[in-house]
């Protein structure tokens, strides 16, 4: 069993090894490098169509103010990411305060996130967020970090010492120790360059610590963050303290 157990952290190591290792690009404002194998345009067509069916079994808000509002900064957040994609953003009538975002600049805000938002600068931490996992390719990543790990784990099943009904556990491993972390470590960035984008598009940054603390006191904390494809709530507070003194820099420099 020990030799098991050995092996799988061996295998998980060499596949978290082969991410580092592969990394070909690098994310805006953090620099993170980055290991990306699907092209832009072919994660962008995939948003797109996605995005396409989720509208169509969603129902779209006719609130004329919080379209207007989403619109208003999903503009300004845009305009400050740089970034030339076909940008959409969509009110949809859903209670869940949540929002997301799919490749290529495909934005949907619920309207229940109006229950934590309580202002513009506030809703802009959140689109400034979703658009961060745009301009950075996140979801390309994680595609690209996919197809990696399942090479990994056909070839673990071929060429291991264990026999091959052990490769569902590592691949039990490789989600707890590669796939959830990573996820966490995304949309971690996302809070960071988003923080930028909105202190580049004129909204004051510390808004984005009032939004999270609505949000937990609207939601709670949650479960744990080891089983989270998300942070904390208190660590994300955490970094985006960390993150301010340059977005308050930018931010004071538009004032």
């Amino acid at each position: 069993m020990l030799r098991k157990i050995l092996g799988l952290r061996h295998a998980a190591a060499a596949l978290a090894a082969a991410l580092l290792v592969a990394a070909c690009q690098s994310a805006p404002v953090t620099g993170r490098q980055q290991l990306i194998v699907v092209s832009d345009d072919e994660a962008s067509d995939l948003g797109a169509q996605a995005f396409q069916e989720i509208l169509a079994e969603s129902t779209i808000s006719n609130d004329a103010e919080m379209n207007a509002m989403v619109k208003r900064v999903g503009k300004r957040i845009a305009a400050a990411s740089g970034q030339d994609y076909d940008w959409e953003f969509v009110v949809i009538d859903d209670p869940e305060p949540n929002a997301f975002c799919l490749p290529g600049g495909k934005v949907a805000v619920h309207t229940g996130l109006f229950k934590v938002a309580k202002n513009e600068a506030q809703l802009a931490a959140v689109i400034g967020h979703e658009v961060a996992h745009a301009t950075a390719r996140h979801s390309a990543e994680r595609m690209s970090q996919q197809m990696v790990l399942q090479y990994g784990l056909q070839a673990a099943g071929a060429t291991s010492e264990f026999a091959a009904q052990n490769v569902e556990l590592l691949a039990q491993a490789a989600t707890l120790g590669v796939i959830l972390p990573f996820s966490r470590d995304q949309e971690a960035e996302a809070d960071e360059i988003g923080l930028i984008y909105m202190a580049r598009a004129g909204y004051d940054p510390r808004a984005a610590i009032d939004l999270w603390r609505n949000m937990e006191a609207y939601t709670g904390p949650g479960g744990p963050e080891f089983l989270s494809t998300h942070p904390a709530t208190g660590n994300r507070i955490a970094e985006l303290e960390a993150a301010m003194p340059r977005a308050l820099e930018i931010y004071e420099a538009k004032s």
